[in-house]
């Protein structure tokens, strides 16, 4: 600072206190008004810069979090999309349709079909609400398609109540027969779970199963399906519809890939087949190495300990009933305890019932059968009861 004697005044170089640009116009400043050796152009500059990029990585922050969010999402979509596919088409199958394949017809040598129907559905469908029969059949389908996941087969279609599976496509596997056989018996115990909205009874299915040889390919572009041609076909369908209530029809050539495989079959007989001619035929009757809830693919160890659970439920039934027995017995002798004190001393029924008198005539004495403030008071399992 100097001070002008001639001005009488000080003169004196200085620099605004100012950080920002919005500061800079408050003070209704410009840059240009900052001596060009000055520092705090700089420094308005570079925290200009610094503020600007703060908001820029704070925007990207945000951006980058909607994102991780729309991508969990679309991920979720995604899932349930492939969900819906799989469900319609073998995975394999639709995986190349994915990538935009053609997906080529495939021959399989051996494999194991199965129909099934509802006993007198049409007589069913005549006297019941459309509604009725939807409900029917979806909790019948929903029950068969979760033993098409425990007994890993193949879901072709559902016309109608009709009910079709494969084993051994669109995957190889030599134990296609057992595992059909299997889905079989978990289909009959499944139908008595669902009930006839007629007559209030389990439903009745029919069930057909026949090996052989079949061609399997997709058919059609719009809502493609996996199909299966051939008259192995044609003969496991023929099993169904001659077979019987509540029945697994086997034909011969499903009988010889059952045989000696673990399995209860009994022979039916000679029967007169539409287009196939007469036919030695079996009925499949159970599984002889395996229980229900494994057929049903229930937990095993649930099973054990609802089993568990139930048993220590009825200990602790008994023990409660016996300490409620031992219970009475002890406020018993307690209330016959404080009864004998509350009779006067030489009174002629002391220690007596209060019907133990002369003539057998119940004593009027008030004394034998109420208390007064003076008496005993009872002991706390009488309070406790």
């Amino acid at each position: 600072m100097i001070w002008m004697d001639s001005l009488q005044c000080m003169i004196f170089m200085c620099s605004p206190k100012l950080r920002s640009l919005q500061e800079l116009e408050e003070s209704k400043l410009h840059l240009s008004d900052i001596a060009p050796h000055d520092t705090t152009r700089d420094l308005i500059l570079l925290n200009q810069q610094r503020l600007a990029e703060m908001e820029l990585s704070r925007q990207l922050e945000m951006k980058k979090e909607e994102l991780r969010i729309l991508s969990k999402h679309l991920a979720i979509e995604k899932k349930k999309t492939e969900t819906l596919l799989y469900a319609m088409l073998p995975e394999h199958v639709a995986n190349q349709l994915k990538e935009g394949k053609k997906v080529a017809a495939g021959e399989f040598e051996t494999c194991t079909i199965l129909f099934s129907d509802v006993v007198t559905f049409t007589n069913i469908c005549a006297a019941c609400e459309p509604i009725q029969i939807v409900n029917m059949l979806n909790a019948m389908y929903s029950k068969f398609d979760r033993l098409t996941n425990v007994h890993e087969v193949y879901k072709v279609e559902t016309i109608g109540d009709a009910y079709m599976v494969v084993g051994g496509i669109p995957v190889p596997v030599e134990s296609h027969a057992q595992r059909v056989a299997n889905f079989a018996l978990g289909m009959r115990i499944s139908a008595e779970e669902v009930m006839n909205p007629v007559t209030g009874e389990p439903i009745q299915i029919r069930v057909g199963i026949h090996t052989g040889p079949v061609l399997a390919g997709v058919v059609g572009d719009k809502m493609p399906r996996y199909c299966l041609f051939g008259d192995t076909v044609n003969t496991a369908s023929r099993m169904e519809s001659h077979g019987l209530p509540d029945k697994v029809h086997l034909s011969p050539t499903a009988y010889r890939a059952l045989e000696n495989k673990g399995f209860e079959i009994v022979k039916r007989g000679e029967i007169e087949v539409k287009g196939k001619g007469k036919m030695t035929t079996y009925f499949l009757i159970q599984n002889l190495n395996a229980t229900k809830d494994e057929i049903m693919g229930r937990s095993t160890a649930l099973t054990h300990q609802k089993e568990d659970s139930r048993m220590q439920m009825r200990s602790r039934r008994l023990w409660l009933t016996e300490f409620s027995y031992y219970l009475v017995l002890i406020v018993a002798e307690n209330l016959e305890t404080v009864s004998d004190e509350a009779t006067p001393a030489g009174s002629p029924v002391a220690g007596q019932d209060s019907t133990d008198v002369i003539n057998g005539q119940p004593s009027p004495d008030p004394t034998k059968t109420s208390f007064h403030a003076s008496d005993p008071v009872p002991s706390v399992f009488c309070v406790v009861l």
